[in-house]
């Protein structure tokens, strides 16, 4: 292995080789002059000093808790991370409430303590001993050394001794500095790597074991390999884009001779010998059309200058050709007849939706992760949200209007309840309080509080940024509801209240959800809550939803709809319309041809500046970014 060099232009460029290699399971050796910061050994233990400067660095808690000689199973990792999105908490405190998350074994519960009781022990060694004191007592106490000094082959050698280069510097900086405590130790690394510092590497390419070596051209300096592979020879990447100097000397001061001509290009092809003349018996040259871009990569003008030519084909391999028939559903290709092969009927849901509709319309494939295989995705600050609004109005106009059916009313319209025994021993938020004697702005805002729905806020910032926006919702909700008493809709001795349906459309059922019906002079009024501002104007798509809850009053409850309103809560503002008998036609025919569509789809993605807004955007591979 020692007679084969791969050599690349810049450091990232090795990372594909580098993969390569690792499933191959070739050995190799990564012989950058830069990059002590990024090895996973280091990345560890700056992770852990980051914890103890920082509880709450939940990256870094999550590498702590992927340490290899722990072996916490990635599904319990998993499930401290649910539990701390969904309660907007660092997985610190998460770990704090382990008894609280279902599904972790007693066994991992155990290591997770461990690591919880070593987080703390440590922090106090952070304000009384050296940043080398605390390094090797993690090492130690966490079994890190014993763990690497057990690992077989040249890998366990190899983390040790970026260890060792990583005290080294720990040393130095305890040396050099007045008061060389963790968090200065910290704040000095952190500026080095915002400042683009890698950390340097010190390497002996002739000791060691025998390996494929790879290296970058300036490495190679002054070394021979029987065989020699110099990789990315496309345009671009070698010869490289010319890059000015960030300062540049003043050309009086240039005391040497000026050079003439392309001085980037010609140091360039100077690179490109010294990489050629690595090789003692061989040398090869590769190249790809595609290395991810959006265009096609030509080759590189040195091996156009050497004779290669660029109209050379690429050819798609057995292995691509197999690969794509068998995806199944993500890749359908036209059969012998030239007709696609649809989905199997089973795939489809039974019954379709506004929501699933308005999916396709935007991307079929987005419709097909979301529909079809149902791919699980993160929730929401904005549905949980929107769940709690709808949930805190369902509960005090259910209250409202069952209250006013009883014979004592007050000057508000509504009936005085009493508390039961047991209510008032609970303090339930269940109905207003009978000393008031009607239902109350503090009444709703218990409500509110009761139903606040604590999940998926990014941070405590904007947890509390949508309360305090819920606070003065139910504010302004409450005022209007003073000022005009609404008279929510009884259909069968149950209030129009979240009321569901399922519509027949040209063979097809689809289902919904109307937020509320409110009675008005000839007819009704059908509302659909939105936590969001107004629109200035709707336009066809906008009211599609509402037409939907139109036509399933009309034709399954028997109602006649007056108007269609959309209450934006964000600004209180409204928006009302009636559909026509040509809009409900409309859209009953654009309907059936969008479940027909779906039906027949190849669930195709149809890339916009949608993507960044998509659920699935991260898995997709044909997202606009």
């Amino acid at each position: 292995y020692n007679d084969f060099a791969i050599l690349v232009r810049a450091n990232d460029a090795a990372n594909p080789f580098i993969k390569a290699l690792e499933r191959a399971g070739l050995p190799y050796q990564f012989l950058a002059s830069r990059g002590l910061y990024s090895k996973p050994v280091i990345l560890d233990v700056i992770s852990y000093f980051k914890l103890l400067d920082n509880y709450h660095e939940s990256p870094a808690v999550y590498r702590i808790l992927n340490m290899p000689f722990l072996e916490i199973p990635p599904q319990d990792i998993m499930k401290l991370t649910q539990y701390s999105h969904k309660k907007t908490k660092s997985l610190y405190e998460a770990m704090e409430e382990l008894p609280l998350i279902p599904g972790v074994s007693p066994e991992v519960q155990e290591k997770i303590l461990f690591v919880l009781s070593l987080i703390k022990k440590h922090a106090i060694f952070a304000k009384e001993k050296s940043v080398s004191e605390i390094l090797v007592a993690f090492l130690e106490e966490s079994g890190y050394i014993k763990y690497l000094t057990k690992k077989e082959g040249k890998d366990g050698k190899e983390q040790l001794d970026l260890l060792n280069q990583f005290h080294k510097k720990v040393k130095n900086f305890e040396g050099a500095t007045l008061e060389p405590t963790l968090s200065n130790f910290m704040r000095e690394i952190n500026l080095e790597i915002e400042s683009g510092e890698e950390g340097k590497l010190e390497f002996d390419p002739e000791q060691g074991p025998d390996m494929i070596k790879i290296m970058t051209i300036h490495g190679a300096k002054g070394l021979e390999f029987k065989y020699v592979f110099l990789v990315n020879m496309v345009d671009k990447r070698f010869p490289t884009i010319e890059r000015k100097e960030l300062i540049e000397l003043p050309a009086d001061l240039i005391k040497d001779i000026k050079p003439t001509g392309d001085v980037h290009l010609q140091e360039e092809r100077r690179l490109c010998y010294v990489a050629i003349t690595r090789a003692k018996k061989d040398i090869y040259f590769t190249s790809a059309e595609d290395y991810g871009g959006a265009r096609k990569k030509k080759l590189s003008r040195f091996l156009i200058e050497m004779g290669y030519k660029d109209n050379f084909q690429f050819p798609i391999s057995n292995f691509q050709k197999k690969s794509e028939s068998k995806n199944g559903l993500l890749a359908e290709k036209p059969n012998s007849a030239g007709i696609k092969n649809k989905p199997m009927p089973d795939y489809l849901p039974k019954h379709f939706s506004y929501s699933q509709l308005a999916a396709f319309d935007k991307c079929p494939l987005q419709y097909k992760f979301a529909f079809i295989l149902k791919v699980p995705t993160r929730g929401k600050a904005v549905f949980s949200f929107g769940k709690t609004m709808h949930n805190t109005f369902y509960e005090f106009l259910k209250y409202a209007n069952e209250g006013s059916a009883s014979n004592q009313t007050n000057l508000f319209g509504f009936a005085e309840v009493k508390l039961s025994f047991e209510e008032k021993k609970a303090e339930k938020p269940s109905c207003a309080k009978a000393s008031e004697g009607f239902v109350n702005f503090d009444y709703l805002l218990k409500i509110y509080e009761k139903n606040w729905i604590d999940e998926w806020y990014e941070d405590k910032k904007q947890k509390e940024e949508y309360r305090k926006l819920g606070r003065k919702i139910i504010k302004d909700f409450y005022d209007e509801f003073l000022a005009n008493p609404p008279k929510v809709l009884k259909i069968n001795n149950a209030l129009a209240l979240e009321m569901p349906f399922n519509l027949k459309i040209g063979g097809y059922a689809l289902y919904g959800v109307v937020d509320r019906i409110d009675e008005e002079e000839g007819g009704v009024a059908i509302i659909d809550y939105k936590t969001g501002n107004s629109k200035d104007k709707l336009y066809p798509a906008d009211k599609e939803q509402l037409l939907i809850y139109q036509i399933a009053a009309e034709e399954i409850f028997k109602l006649k709809p007056k108007q269609l309103i959309y209450h934006y809560l964000t600004d209180g503002k409204k928006a009302s319309f009636l559909g026509t008998e040509k809009d409900k036609e409309q859209l009953k025919e654009k309907i059936i041809q969008e479940i027909e569509e779906i039906k027949g789809s190849d669930f195709k993605a149809k890339p916009s500046h949608l993507c960044s807004f998509c659920d699935f955007k991260d898995i997709c591979d044909f997202a606009q970014r």
